[in-house]
């Protein structure tokens, strides 16, 4: 009983850690809260923000936005320059949206 009484804090901090990894409360790869991928990037941000260009990372309005197909999902653009940009190397932007839809 002397044991827990001295080591109480140190354990109470261990398993505040060990639930929120659970959550995914510690960042990326810390444990759950991962999402399937989306087909397109054509909606919303969960949060319900607007559809960002994937080079620029500035707002768009999906009306007005240029568009292009990679690996079978729509990209939306706020300029043609954005859009060329992107297709002179697709797959470096295209893996950036999956990163900050995660926040990482």
């Amino acid at each position: 009983m002397n044991w827990l009484s001295q080591n109480g804090y140190w354990i109470a901090l261990a398993l505040v850690m060990l639930l929120m990894m659970r959550r995914g409360g510690m960042g990326c790869g810390m444990g759950g809260g991962h999402r399937a991928p989306r087909e397109d990037n054509s909606h919303h941000d969960s949060d319900g923000a607007a559809l960002r260009d994937p080079v620029s990372g500035h707002p768009i309005d999906r009306a007005h936005a240029l568009t292009t197909v990679f690996n079978g999902r729509t990209y939306y653009f706020e300029s043609e320059a954005s859009r060329e940009t992107f297709n002179q190397d697709p797959q470096r932007f295209a893996g950036s949206m999956r990163s900050r839809h995660h926040g990482c």
